[in-house]
């Protein structure tokens, strides 16, 4: 915003300095930094205009120590390139670097990725939302576009093989089991 205020300020004293002096020369920098402005202004809307961002992901389900991934697609919908695109993930996923800048998208094409990630701890988790960022080359203006929806996912614990637990025994130690009525009550009386 600091270079945009100075733009505006650079236009307002030529435009002053042309009506004080009546040069043209002070009214065609005005101009010229109104042209820049208004330039500026139209390149940052269409960079963040008809882009359509798609978000796949594999499993709803993981667990600590395996891979988590997911693919995204920008397409551009228009017929004016984008000179950048920031894509910002918000995931609440320890470790989920899914944010990315897309450069020099042109005109109805499309960029994709992948990003994998090692699921570090257990829980429930939200993947999104995403944010859009576009600007001008001069960087006057900034738009950002919010894309709300949002899934999740649960990591649940790793799970390690025993392999030197011993087998259950198949039959225990004792006699055969007594098949009359006793006095007493006993768990065994319910199955008789």
């Amino acid at each position: 915003m600091h270079r945009l205020r100075m733009a505006i300020l650079l236009a307002l004293f030529s435009l002053f300095a042309g009506l004080i002096s009546s040069r043209p020369i002070f009214y065609q920098i005005s101009y010229l930094f109104i042209f820049l402005i208004l330039a500026a202004l139209f390149w940052a809307w269409t960079g963040i205009s008809w882009v359509r961002l798609q978000r796949q992901t594999r499993s709803r389900r993981a667990q600590v120590g395996r891979p988590l991934e997911e693919r995204f697609a920008v397409y551009n919908n228009s017929v004016f390139p984008k000179l950048w695109l920031e894509v910002r993930d918000e995931s609440t996923l320890p470790g989920h670097l899914a944010s990315r800048v897309v450069n020099a998208l042109g005109s109805h094409e499309r960029r994709s990725w992948t990003t994998r990630t090692t699921c570090r701890e257990r829980g429930r988790y939200t993947l999104g939302p995403l944010t859009l960022y576009s600007g001008d080359p001069l960087g006057f203006f900034r738009f950002s576009h919010r894309l709300e929806p949002t899934s999740s996912i649960v990591v649940y614990p790793a799970t390690v093989d025993i392999r030197s637990f011993p087998s259950p025994v198949g039959i225990l130690p004792g006699g055969d089991a007594l098949r009359r009525r006793t006095h007493y009550i006993t768990t065994n009386d319910t199955f008789l």
